[in-house]
């Protein structure tokens, strides 16, 4: 995702223990959460791509809005993923 400019770096989070309920069972697994740092205009190329690579049926892609930052590392997502 880097590599294709879809996001500035990407945070690997190992050891995640979920638990949650899928077809009508509760099902308890380990997983991995990557954060993506990304802008609003690659979300959906974004999406798109990491709907592809994924194993999930439904994976956990979601967007949360940035309200406030550093100002040079806002500029450098936004460079680092600008086309």
């Amino acid at each position: 995702m880097v590599e294709a400019k879809l996001a500035a770096c990407v945070s690997i989070i190992p050891a995640i223990e979920s638990i949650y309920r899928w077809k009508g069972k509760v099902v308890k697994s380990r997983e991995v959460l990557l954060l993506f740092k990304s802008t609003e205009v690659r979300y959906a190329a974004l999406e798109k791509a990491i709907k592809a690579i994924h194993t999930y049926d439904t994976p956990e892609i979601i967007a949360l809005p940035v309200k406030k930052g550093l100002a040079q590392y806002i500029g450098w997502v936004c460079c680092e993923t600008n086309d």
